[in-house]
């Protein structure tokens, strides 16, 4: 049985052909919206998978994670994973083993966020600070922005009863002071860090692998206070975020086989 072109374009259920039956056009472009402010703030991850979370933290009304696929798709704002070619890292190489051997008290540092309370689309935002040496703490602190004011006001507060390090290692990221439009300029975070004695050695852009200490301890930060507690308002973060700053200092050990 054939059917005309009419017939075709018409759908018995009430929809047109091609229209979404589900979602909304504003749906959409909040998707793409918050695919453009992860791509804005330099986030190591700007996938379907990170959209599809952010969406559904931030909005009462939720979504599939084909949606958001689809979604990305249309827009054109999917990369196609690039082919990797042998040899192409070589520029990383440097004597890693006696970089990470400077000073006796090393720490480093990232940001973490941004994260979304449920039905919130206010951006919530932290500082992660991880001692290397001598001792292996973490310290958690939530910030107003991924800034480089925040940065150097969190690092003051944390070392006025913390070991001031004699090496700070640092994601390069814009907003610590790298990738700087004018050559031959020192960003403010490392002036702050020389004036007091500290030396601020910069991870290689894109290698959050060279910054592992960090990194592993925002996966714990992940696993054991943001995906696992629930929080009403930020004051019942800050509260929270004490006590796991604390039971981190203790018991890392036990954080670290879990």
């Amino acid at each position: 049985m054939k059917l005309g072109n009419d017939e075709v374009s018409q759908d018995n259920r009430g929809w047109k052909k091609s229209k979404p039956r589900k979602y909304t056009k504003q749906q959409k472009e909040e998707i793409k919206d918050i695919r453009g402010n992860l791509k804005k703030e330099e986030s190591f991850f700007i996938g379907a998978k990170v959209v599809h979370a952010n969406y559904n933290n931030s909005h009462d009304d939720k979504v599939s994670k084909r949606f958001v696929d689809r979604t990305l798709k249309e827009y054109k704002m999917v990369k196609s994973p690039q082919k990797k070619r042998k040899g192409v890292s070589k520029y990383m190489q440097y004597p890693q083993y006696t970089l990470n051997k400077l000073g006796k008290i090393m720490m480093s540092m990232d940001f973490i966020g941004p994260k979304y309370l449920k039905g919130s689309k206010d951006k919530i935002n932290f500082l992660s600070c991880k001692y290397i040496r001598p001792k292996k703490e973490g310290i958690v602190k939530r910030i107003g922005g991924q800034t480089t004011d925040e940065a150097i006001r969190i690092l003051k507060e944390i070392w006025q009863i913390n070991h001031i390090p004699d090496v700070l290692k640092v994601d390069n990221d814009s907003a610590f002071g790298t990738n700087l439009s004018q050559e031959m300029c020192v960003g403010r975070l490392t002036l702050f860090l020389l004036n007091i004695g500290i030396k601020p050695l910069y991870v290689a852009p894109r290698s959050p692998w060279n910054n592992g200490e960090v990194e592993g301890f925002n996966s714990v930060f992940s696993r054991k206070f943001w995906n696992k507690l629930k929080f009403t308002d930020e004051n019942e973060i800050d509260i929270k975020i004490k006590d796991f700053n604390m039971s981190y200092q203790v018991g890392h050990i036990f954080f670290s086989r879990m």
